[in-house]
């Protein structure tokens, strides 16, 4: 009986050895920094309004660009950027009517805090709706 309880004994004690936690280090992850880019891409209908919210998580300078819409290519939309409404939809703090293009077509100083983007019909969109895709890139 005492050389089975010794074995167990023993058995335990390479058991707990084994289980150390000595030398283990714990690292805590860096944090994402930006910038950051997001595509909103949706149809906007004669008349219509499409917003897209997103925060900044640190100052720095935001870019719009309409990166396409159409057909045809060349049609004319309104794009904004402002802060989010308590409901739907965007207050715009900056508006401009353009093209398609490669170059972003806003470009705002900006502190951490909800933005919104907005797309709309300046009266050039056609029946069946046009798509559209928008970049944006914040910090």
């Amino acid at each position: 009986m005492r050389t089975a309880l010794r074995a167990i004994g023993l058995a335990l004690m390479v058991l707990v050895a084994g289980c150390s936690d000595s030398g283990t280090t714990t690292t805590t992850p860096a944090p994402i920094t930006g910038p950051f880019k997001d595509i909103f891409t949706s149809i906007i209908y004669p008349g219509g309004f499409s917003a897209h919210s997103f925060s900044s998580g640190a100052a720095g300078t935001i870019t719009v660009t309409l990166t396409s819409a159409g057909p045809p290519d060349t049609v004319v939309m309104g794009l904004g950027i402002g802060v989010p409404n308590f409901g739907p939809g965007c207050s715009l703090t900056t508006a401009v009517n353009v093209s398609a293009g490669s170059t972003p077509q806003i470009t705002i100083p900006a502190d951490a805090g909800a933005y919104c983007i907005a797309i709309f019909d300046v009266g050039n969109t056609i029946p069946t709706g046009e798509n559209f895709s928008i970049t944006t890139v914040h910090p």
